[in-house]
């Protein structure tokens, strides 16, 4: 019996974690800063460089491409064991963690050192 429950634990686990990877699988576009505190200069820097222009791809190998000005950035990532945050390795500042706010299938809210972003999936 005891052999049962453990399973059954362990397969419930495994399931919660594979439907929030397959939340985060795809390609996300930065649409909209949600930080309140933003002074006018601040906010014209981040619409110019990352509103429509910084893009995630978190491919289902656990392999990640990030695009942002013309550079790409490419790694790997992972959810942590309690999917609030993914963890981004390969980068010049590995590992970085990016907290997760909310998600849904279409929108991550992510919050990226003082930063909060929403990214809205982009269908190929």
């Amino acid at each position: 019996m005891k052999t049962l429950i453990t399973l059954l634990f362990l397969l419930v686990a495994i399931n919660s974690n594979a439907q929030s990877t397959d939340l985060i699988v795809g390609d996300w576009i930065f649409k909209k800063a949600l930080n309140e505190n933003i002074d006018e200069a601040g906010l014209a820097q981040i619409k110019a460089e990352v509103i429509d222009k910084w893009k995630f791809v978190f491919k289902p190998n656990g392999e990640f491409e990030t695009y942002i000005m013309d550079e790409k950035g490419t790694g790997k990532w992972k959810l942590t064991s309690d999917s609030k945050s993914i963890v981004l390795t390969g980068m010049e500042e590995s590992p970085m963690e990016l907290k997760i706010l909310s998600s849904t299938e279409n929108e991550l809210v992510l919050k990226l050192g003082l930063g909060e972003f929403l990214l809205k999936k982009i269908d190929n």
